[in-house]
Order: C-alpha cells, then sequence, then structure tokens
C-alpha cells in the first residue's frame, strides 16, 4: 500500500466510474484497476461492488474511505504547513462574493493575504447574490463566500468583517441634493425605488422603515446598486434607499444624502464557511487574516 494507490482510491470512490477517475488522475484505466484490485488483495476485503458502468463503495469500502480522507486531508494540510514556513505556500482558494464587496475590503485582504503568503496560491473569485452564494458554500463550489447573514444554515459560520452604510440616493437635480442628510418621514412624498423585501438588505431597509413609522411610497423594487441607479437616473423624481456601494458609481448625475434613522454601519457584510469541513492551509490563512483585518478596522 501507498500514497498513490490510496489516492486513486479516493478519486474512485468520489466519481464512482473507472474511466472518469483514470482520466481525473492523469493515468490508464487497467493501471487504476490494477492499483485497486492490488488494494483489496493487501486488506483482505472487496472495496468496491460493480452498479451497471459504475461502481461503489462496498461498507467495508466506505469505512475504509472515511479514514483514509481524514489521512490524505492531514497529510495534505501537513504539506502545506511546511511550505508556508518555506514561503512557498501554494493551492487555490474558490471565493464567492457579492459585487459589492469587490471595492475596499476584498482587494486590500488579497493584497495583504498575497503579501504575507506569496503569489503562489490562486484566488478565484465568483460573483452572486447572497442566497445562491450561501447554496454553494454548503455544497462545497466555494471555500469561503463575503455576503450578507442568512437565517437556516446552522452549519454556516458568519464572520462579521466590514459594513455599508444605508443613504438616501437623488439626482442631481433633485431638491434634497443639496441636503448633508434627510429623514425618512421627509421622503414620504417621494416615490421610492429600494431593494426587493425578499432580500436580505430588502428585509432591513422595509424593516427601518416600519419601525420609524415613516410613510412609504415604494414604487420599484431592485436586487442591486446598479439597478437602482439606473432607475434614479431615468427619472430624477425616485429618491433611493440604497447602500453606499461602488454599484452606484457610474452614476455622475447622483448625489448621496445621509438618514438621520439609518446608524453608522447599516448592513453588515460577513465571511462565512461551513463549520467542520476539511481546509486546506491556504483557506484557514485567509479565515484568519480576514478576521485580523476586521478586528483593526474592517473598511
Amino acid at each position: 500500500m501507498n500514497l498513490a494507490q490510496l489516492r486513486y482510491f479516493k478519486k474512485l470512490a468520489e466519481v464512482e466510474h473507472f474511466t472518469k477517475a483514470a482520466e481525473a488522475l492523469y493515468i490508464t484505466q487497467p493501471a487504476l484497476s490494477n492499483s485497486i484490485k492490488q488494494l483489496e488483495r493487501e486488506l483482505g476485503i472487496p472495496l468496491f461492488e460493480q452498479t451497471g458502468r459504475n461502481v461503489r463503495l462496498t461498507k467495508w469500502g466506505q469505512e475504509f474511505c472515511d479514514h483514509i480522507t481524514a489521512g490524505l486531508h492531514a497529510i495534505d494540510k501537513g504539506t502545506q504547513i511546511a511550505q508556508e514556513h518555506a514561503s512557498s505556500l501554494s493551492g487555490s482558494i474558490d471565493i464567492g462574493t457579492i459585487f459589492t464587496v469587490q471595492a475596499g475590503f476584498l482587494p486590500r485582504l488579497l493584497q495583504r493575504y498575497r503579501e504575507r503568503f506569496g503569489t503562489a496560491v490562486d484566488a478565484r473569485l465568483y460573483q452572486g447574490l447572497t442566497a445562491d452564494l450561501v447554496e454553494r458554500l454548503e455544497a462545497g463550489t466555494y471555500d469561503v463566500v463575503f455576503c450578507s447573514q442568512v437565517a437556516g444554515h446552522p452549519a454556516v459560520e458568519f464572520i462579521p468583517i466590514t459594513h455599508q452604510d444605508l443613504v438616501a440616493v437623488v439626482h442631481e437635480s433633485s431638491p434634497l441634493a443639496g441636503r448633508d442628510e434627510v429623514s425618512l418621514n421627509e421622503l414620504g412624498s417621494f416615490p421610492l425605488v429600494t431593494y426587493w423585501p425578499d432580500s436580505s438588505i430588502g428585509e432591513e431597509v422595509h424593516d427601518l422603515v416600519r419601525r420609524t413609522g415613516a410613510p412609504s411610497t415604494v414604487r420599484q423594487h431592485c436586487y442591486d446598486e446598479i439597478t437602482l441607479g439606473s432607475v434614479i437616473a431615468a427619472d430624477p423624481s425616485f429618491v433611493g434607499l440604497s447602500l453606499d456601494t461602488l454599484g452606484l458609481a457610474p452614476f455622475a448625475q447622483l448625489r448621496t444624502v445621509r438618514l438621520t434613522e439609518a446608524p453608522a454601519g447599516f448592513h453588515p457584510i460577513y465571511l462565512a464557511y461551513v463549520r467542520g469541513r476539511f481546509m486546506t492551509r491556504a483557506v484557514e490563512n485567509m479565515i484568519e487574516l480576514a478576521r485580523e483585518i476586521a478586528e483593526v478596522g474592517g473598511e
């Protein structure tokens, strides 16, 4: 029994198909079959059983797989820690992120990560909305995600790392454009555009309006600041209740005005990961560094 055999076994257990596993391992199918047969002879138990064109683990194979997976993870992490000490940490991190974190916190995090751990780790970014990001995180598509906090995911750890302010967005021609601040009560006579209430931020905004008792004239909903900004750019009579993010940057004709009822740091942003799931050393370092940056000032 050797390390290569164990990795061959683990890959076959994952894909449950000799041809696909051999292709993923860059070896021939006969070489993979011989390796598995040799491993079964050495252990004295059948590890796989045939199911049509596929294979699946036997009950003994599943038990063996659980221990082997943990062992291979430990070996990989030990190798990564050694590489880290030698300033040559490598690997990849799949990061899901909401659009608006890609200015400010996330670029600074990635810059500091490269400064501290080198440039050999491939940080791959994928953009999405919070609900989809968290689902993909749980499915194993992403290692970490930057998103809003959502309920109903007990296995997911949410770490607050930065925040975004809620503001009123107005057209430069609006009578509110020269104001430093405005209250929600003063916006009762304006048609409003804000987030859909089924989104995390939308729920927060609508809850704020309800709690303050301000009159609400929401005429249009959206899921992001770019869409919200385009509504106001097209119809200057609208006022937006929006997070102050880079999504508003393309609209030079828009102005932001502080909302008196909205506290600073209105909308927290989190780094999320699945508790108890195996992480490479590269991912662990990313989480630790994000915590460190958040503790010394977030943005």
